[in-house]
């Protein structure tokens, strides 16, 4: 199972999404199983070596600052229109 570390956003909305993807980040959200929806953001590093072919079958865990895990599936990816594998926004169930 892959782990992919993981910051909470308090901030939400176009405008502070492309100040991540400047910054090499990208928005996320994690929702699902009658919990509430949680905004994340994630590092470019964190997960560029990962082969998303296979991960939308399998569980990943995500790791937050406080070192809590989440078990997650991937549901949906956005990549960016016209660069090469960009991701735009990522989108988590609770599992």
């Amino acid at each position: 199972m892959k782990n992919i570390k993981f910051l909470k956003r308090i901030e939400i909305g176009k405008k502070f999404s492309r100040r991540l993807r400047i910054n090499n980040q990208f928005p996320a959200i994690i929702y699902g199983k009658k919990k509430k929806e949680m905004p994340i953001m994630i590092n470019n590093e964190d997960i560029i070596n990962i082969d998303f072919k296979n991960f939308f079958k399998k569980k990943i865990q995500l790791i937050d600052e406080k070192k809590k895990i989440y078990k997650v599936k991937i549901i949906d990816i956005q990549y960016h229109p016209y660069k090469n594998n960009k991701i735009f926004h990522i989108d988590f169930l609770f599992v």
